[in-house]
């Protein structure tokens, strides 16, 4: 009985370790005064562009209160594919946090799912622990568990990357049921496994992927290193059930796994990154507490007394010396293969990353922890095993100390937390008495928890410091939202909520905006709105609004959230196409150039005339003009030479003509309305990561006279179009939208990912919607068959002819089906495996219990 308490009491470690690694986590931000605990802001790069807007989202879909459902997302591009981004983004059971907070309060629940996915790899490293070596002291298993999940990458990169986090509990979490279809060969452990690792698989599939790996090499290493493995048939025997229930699991995500890979595929391509090893100083300095480089550098510091344990597994004579040389050379070849091009390409899905190049390192760090468990659960009883991790430890920390990614924390708690591990080793070792061991004891949890807290502080402050950070919810997101929902009347017209707190802004604050950034953007979307003028940043993976009256006519932008000239939001009206509309079945095609062309294309009216232009350099300015390139204007601009150049571009238009500027690689600055300079590019817009392109822009308004003097300024070479200018005439435009607003049909009805639309009777043309057309739309007249839809610059368009009554389209994952089967026979297997495995047992059990014949006579 008394026994059985014990083992009860050992396993509050799991929870203990959980809350421990949470509140370490979350001392960080309280000593910072970051939010919610001060008002220094910690929206920084994709948790402020990206995670906490795509939850918005989510939970929009999940009460219900946005368009779109899991398949389609109306709020933003015009309309886009959702399941990738739910996949990439917001997948994982955590993420259904948010409908434990109301709206304005999602930068909390962001926050919460954070601590808590810390929390849970906290919890499950612990267990993995205590499965592994059960006879180790329980409160050391917390410590591992407690350092693994915050360690370097945890707090480093997960702290900005909320979904990577998922990947962080997958890891152990995968490892522990692998163990335990090692050690069990039980049908519970064959069953739930599977369903397990395909939620996981589910949550995050990129850095599951990389969690997966990491558990292989455990797997390996149990295989070959484990001197109670049994014989070599019973080794690999676990191994290949471990194999099984993995593929079995991830067979079983399928259904939502293949159409986001098939969406990933169509989405607008990564530039090719090559990878470039970085100096092993900067490489293992990372190892220690504390350090921060995101970005940059591999996040592998699990806290000073874990790095001592770990380096201690190789000379604990204690350990089978083949368990000591297989851990460790698997884990020095893990480590290495950080910094080799093939295996660095093999961690990333052969996707080389754009950004931090080390996105695997919380693999590594499990396995340093793990290591270092295995070490101090044995027991350390030799000096020399003290000894010589301090060694390494004090060389590693004289030589990096004051590394770049060193901060105060990590010149300070490497020498505090290493002597005081010594001699809590030393009270250890030589005091039986019980009262001074716990108060060991407890100096070292002491110790290690204010170092995992400091860190958590110095890495979010330095990281702070070198990145933009964005601002939580508060008063002017609240303005903008009412404003915006307000006036909402999809799909009569679409509400633009521009880009004021994020890129993301009409999935935060709500409507329907052609702002989006994510990584599962469809190529095609992205093409076609730059060919629109649109301007665009990552690539093409964020998306400009240029704010156009002809963009906002043909996409049904009947209001957008503007600045007043007092600086405050307010809502900009105007009339505008419907959602739906009915063109010539050879509709009029415009002969001028994009983007001015297409716009006019798509709207079904000339509006724009493109003037021929002169330019002219003003007196003392060192920039030359040169059209002498077909179709280019080329601005020369000094080398080296730090004041920007001027220079002008004329023009003649209709009097009262709005006139707009269209320069994607313009580099400098244009003087809008005479007053005013406004940035087209900065320099460095082209640059890796960042690499961006301007949307057209309003210059000014045509004088009486017509002519149109376009002031720019240059601070280094850069081209412009041959053709820049385009002057828009408000009538013609006026005229075109009452013309198609005359077409639009009896009715349309749009649901989360479908059109369905009922035409007025004897209509014939091009039925067009303002949604551009991506992979996955079919779309059907009357009562015949399903077809992908034609198009009409860019739009999604369907013919008909005099005795259609209805359009339908529908958009599917493209990969659904291929999904469903995939995932059915993933359910069949496992279904047949353990059919195998019942019927196998019940033929054991019965050989067994048969009674031995009576010899004959």
């Amino acid at each position: 009985m008394a026994a059985a308490r014990g083992r009860g009491r050992e396993w509050l470690a799991v929870p203990l370790a959980a809350l421990a690694a949470a509140a370490a986590y979350i001392a960080g931000g309280i000593v910072r005064g970051s939010y919610p605990f001060g008002s220094i802001p910690r929206n920084i790069l994709d948790l402020g562009q990206q995670f906490i807007p795509m939850h918005a989202h989510l939970r929009d879909i999940l009460t219900g209160t946005g368009p779109g459902d899991f398949f389609f997302n109306w709020s933003s591009g015009y309309g886009v594919p959702y399941i990738g981004d739910f996949m990439a983004y917001n997948g994982a059971a955590l993420s259904w946090i948010v409908l434990l907070f109301p709206r304005d309060k999602i930068d909390l629940a962001l926050y919460v799912i954070s601590a808590t996915a810390i929390a849970c790899a906290a919890a499950a490293m612990t267990a993995y622990l205590r499965k592994l070596r059960p006879s180790g002291p329980a409160w050391l298993a917390a410590l591992a568990g407690i350092s693994y999940a915050t360690c370097g990458w945890a707090f480093d990169d997960g702290g900005y990357m909320t979904g990577w986090l998922y990947g962080l509990i997958a890891f152990p979490v995968i490892c522990l049921l692998c163990e335990w279809v090692w050690q069990s060969r039980s049908l519970p452990s064959m069953i739930v496994s599977p369903f397990v690792i395909a939620l996981f698989w589910y949550s995050h599939f990129y850095t599951v992927y990389m969690a997966s790996l990491g558990a292989a090499i455990v797997v390996i290493a149990r295989v070959l290193g484990d001197p109670e493995g049994g014989a070599w048939l019973r080794r690999i025997g676990g191994a290949v059930r471990c194999l099984i229930v993995v593929v079995i699991g991830i067979a079983l995500s399928a259904p939502l796994l293949v159409p986001t890979f098939k969406s990933v595929g169509y989405a607008r391509p990564s530039p090719d990154e090559t990878f470039h090893p970085i100096g092993w100083l900067y490489f293992f300095g990372r190892l220690l507490p504390g350090s921060e480089g995101v970005g940059k550098t591999p996040g592998l510091a699990v806290g000073t007394l874990m790095l001592l344990l770990a380096l201690s597994f190789p000379f604990n004579w204690k350990i089978a010396l083949r368990e000591r040389i297989v851990w460790s050379v698997a884990i020095l070849l893990a480590i290495g293969s950080m910094q080799i091009t093939i295996t660095h390409e093999i961690w990333h899905g052969f996707d080389a990353p754009n950004g931090n190049p080390f996105r695997q390192a919380f693999v590594i760090a499990g396995l340093i922890v793990i290591a270092g468990w295995m070490s101090v659960a044995t027991g350390i009883k030799q000096v020399s095993t003290v000894v010589i991790p301090a060694v390494f430890v004090a060389a590693l920390y004289a030589f990096a100390w004051n590394n770049w990614t060193s901060t105060a924390v990590t010149a300070f708690a490497v020498p505090v937390v290493g002597v005081l591990a010594i001699l809590v080793w030393v009270v250890l070792r030589r005091t039986p008495k019980l009262p001074v061991r716990r108060i060991a004891a407890a100096v070292l949890v002491t110790a290690v928890l204010v170092e995992t807290g400091a860190s958590s502080y110095a890495i979010e402050a330095h990281r702070g410091e070198k990145y933009h950070t964005g601002r939580a919810w508060a008063a002017r997101q609240e303005t903008s939202r009412a404003l915006v929902m307000g006036d909402n009347d999809w799909p009569r017209q679409r509400v633009a909520p521009g880009a004021f707190t994020t890129v993301n802004d009409p999935m935060l604050i709500g409507g329907e905006g052609p702002e989006y950034y994510s990584s599962t953007i469809p190529d095609e979307l992205t093409q076609e709105l730059l060919n629109l003028g649109f301007g665009y940043s990552a690539f093409g993976r964020s998306i400009v609004d240029p704010v156009n009256p002809v963009v906002d006519a043909v996409f049904s932008v009947g209001a957008r959230l503007t600045l007043s000239p007092t600086g405050d939001l307010q809502l900009a009206r105007s009339q505008v196409a419907p959602f739906v509309t009915v063109r010539p079945l050879k509709p009029w095609v415009s002969q001028l150039g994009a983007p001015y062309g297409l716009q006019e294309t798509a709207l079904g009216a000339g509006v724009y005339t493109t003037p021929k232009l002169r330019a002219y350099v003003d007196e003392g300015s060192p920039v030359t003009v040169s059209d002498k390139r077909p179709g280019v204007l080329t601005i020369n601009h000094p080398t080296g030479l730090e004041k920007a150049g001027e220079f002008r571009l004329t023009a003649r238009c209709r009097p009262g003509d709005e006139v707009y500027l269209f320069g994607p690689e313009f580099v400098g600055d244009v003087l809008v309305d005479g007053r005013k300079w406004t940035i087209s590019l900065t320099t460095g817009a082209k640059r890796p990561g960042i690499f961006r392109g301007a949307p057209i822009r309003r210059v000014s308004t045509a004088g009486p006279s017509g002519l149109v003097d376009v002031k720019l300024r240059v601070p280094e070479p850069t081209n412009l179009p041959a053709r820049p200018i385009g002057c828009l005439d408000r009538t013609k435009l006026d005229a075109a939208v009452n013309t198609l607003r005359q077409s639009q049909p009896a009715e349309v009805h749009v649901g989360g990912h479908s059109i369905d639309t009922k035409l007025n009777p004897g209509t014939r043309g091009l039925v067009v919607m303002g949604v551009v057309r991506t992979p996955g739309w079919r779309c059907q007249v009357d009562n015949q068959p399903w077809r992908k839809p034609t198009q009409m610059a860019g739009l999604m368009a369907m013919p008909v002819g005099t005795s259609a009554t209805k359009v339908s389209c529908v958009y599917h994952p493209a990969g659904l089906r291929l999904g469903l089967l995939v995932g059915a026979a993933g359910l069949a297997t496992l279904l047949l495996t353990v059919a195998v495995l019942v019927l196998l047992r019940w033929r054991r059990r019965r050989t067994t219990a048969a009674p031995s014949e009576p010899p004959t006579t």
